[in-house]
């Protein structure tokens, strides 16, 4: 590999939960496990990174795993997927809140307590959002999907696992130890199509990040 090809190499690790309530098959995940290991886009060799399991939808458990897989691939850019079961289309979000997530209980019936949370992250920003210009992303996300998908920005990622994953991506960054972090909502794809339509959204974005990220080098 020549230095050019090596400076244009951006790795993403991407990752989609299992189960959680009432829903069995997570599309987040069965969008997650399909996508390639490396796609090419614009110059930019894309190498995509996905745990060869679905994140678990418990607050201990992520944060404890996100520190791990952050450490062991080292990736360019984090994309996390989860499930928004109210919302008919695909949204990125602004950002997370530090509070919050002793609301609902996870899979595990517990909560992250608010003298968990102090614990954690008491020196914290209340809020914290991604580096990534939306705007920006959006407007190139949908001249990739030639308008064929209802894509928007969201400021909702609310108080359970997502946005709890989120916060734990974004604070690593925030300390100089993470990525460069998003995360995308997907609404429910219950065929086999429509998590074939919610893959195609999801590359599209990946290679937005991707060629953001190489052109900031």
């Amino acid at each position: 590999m020549t230095e050019e090809e090596a400076e244009k190499k951006v790795t993403v690790l991407v990752t989609g939960f299992g189960p959680f309530q009432d829903v069995k098959i997570n599309p987040s995940w069965e969008i997650a496990c399909r996508l390639p290991n490396t796609i090419h886009s614009k110059g930019v060799n894309i190498q995509i990174v996905t745990p060869p399991e679905p994140l678990k939808a418990s607050y201990h458990f992520l944060f404890d795993v996100v520190p791990t897989l952050l450490e062991r691939h080292k990736p360019d850019i984090v994309l996390h997927i989860g499930l928004a079961v109210g919302r008919d289309y695909f949204a990125i979000e602004e950002g997370a809140d530090r509070d919050g997530y002793n609301q609902y209980p996870d899979v595990d019936r517990k909560v992250f307590n608010k003298t968990e949370i102090k614990k954690a992250w008491g020196k914290s920003p209340s809020r914290l959002t991604t580096s990534y210009d939306l705007e920006v992303v959006l407007e190139k996300w949908h001249a990739r999907s030639k308008k064929d998908f209802d894509l928007r920005i969201s400021d909702d990622v609310g108080s359970y696992v997502c946005g709890f994953v989120y916060y734990t991506s974004l604070e690593r960054r925030r300390k100089g130890e993470g990525s460069s972090t998003v995360f995308m909502h997907v609404p429910p794809l219950p065929e086999k199509s429509d998590i074939e339509k919610g893959l195609r959204v999801t590359l599209g974005l990946i290679e937005v990040l991707a060629e953001i990220k190489s052109a900031s080098r």
